[in-house]
């Protein structure tokens, strides 16, 4: 008994002082903050701690609501953040694109070393507040919403991955007079706009779903004898414990009559290597037969998953 008095007497102060830490912020260390969970990286899958680079193309939507500016650019912006924040991508912005092809997706990855590539598109965001017949009833009031079109691809192997459409819900709102910038404060309090940041919300949710669990890809930049350098690091999800993976593109396959863009390409297996060094941003790995690999030759870490990804 006076073991476990003596115990209790030890712990109950330690037992307090980690409940307000983890229950309340205000009595949080300033050195260690509280992790937010809306942003912490939830590893449901093994490849879930990797960082996975994107190139994001603001939603390019040919017939806008003329009440609201910049709302493609508003709705990328919100998706680029909103997936940053999850702790599982970095994203690059580009301008929208009408490309419906790899084009973009390839010239994201050469451009930017991005393997994903995300065009956005949207189409029904109409205008409401139509003049009514009769003048003393005023403006009609009709639901406005809209819809966005996302498609994914990986522009380094290069192939289309995953495409949805995803529904705004229709709200009752009048017509902005002036109009609003999509980007700015008083738009994004107007109940309108709050849809729009759900909307974007919920396209960030299906992009960090289809790509969650997706392996981390990157490329080797120089070689020296039987050492690799790769442009994937400890900021990517490396760990000095990882084997990776080095493959090898081989000729483009292509479709009877396309000659200008390659379709797919197959993955040879090189080997697979040990991290000698481990950078943030960058790793050195150590691989035997090195003289086969060269500069650009893909590599992957993780568990395969799809053969897309």
């Amino acid at each position: 008994m006076k073991l476990l008095s003596s115990i209790r007497a030890v712990l109950t102060p330690v037992l307090i002082t980690a409940g307000l830490l983890g229950g309340c912020a205000g009595f949080a260390l300033a050195d260690t903050p509280p992790i937010d969970a809306t942003t912490a990286p939830e590893l449901s899958c093994a490849n879930a701690r990797f960082v996975k680079s994107i190139t994001l193309a603001r939603a390019l939507i040919p017939a806008p609501p003329q009440d609201v500016l910049n709302l493609g650019a508003m709705l990328g912006d919100d998706i680029a953040s909103a997936l940053e924040q999850t702790g599982r991508f970095t994203v690059v912005l580009t301008a929208p694109t009408r490309s419906l092809g790899l084009e973009p997706a390839i010239d994201a990855f050469s451009r930017e070393q991005t393997p994903y590539f995300v065009r956005l598109s949207g189409h029904n965001f109409g205008v409401t507040g139509q003049s009514s017949a009769w003048d003393f009833l005023g403006p009609r009031i009709n639901p406005r919403g809209g819809a966005l079109d996302i498609a994914l691809f990986n522009g380094q192997t290069p192939r289309a991955i995953a495409n949805t459409v995803l529904n705004a819900a229709p709200i009752q709102a009048a017509l902005f007079t002036p109009p609003l910038d999509a980007r700015g404060a008083q738009f994004a309090a107007s109940p309108y706009g709050h849809e729009m940041h759900l909307l974007a919300l919920k396209a960030a949710q299906w992009i960090d779903d289809e790509l969650k669990c997706a392996p981390l890809w990157g490329q080797v930049i120089a070689r020296t004898g039987t050492e690799l350098t790769i442009n994937r690091g400890a900021k990517d999800g490396l760990r000095m414990s990882d084997r990776i993976q080095v493959l090898q593109r081989s000729d483009p396959l292509m479709p009877l009559g396309q000659t200008h863009l390659p379709n797919r390409y197959l993955m040879q297996r090189i080997g697979q290597a040990n991290i000698a060094y481990l950078g943030e941003r960058t790793a050195i790995i150590r691989l035997s037969g090195a003289s086969a690999v060269q500069v650009g030759d893909v590599i992957q870490v993780g568990d395969v998953i799809q053969a897309g990804q």
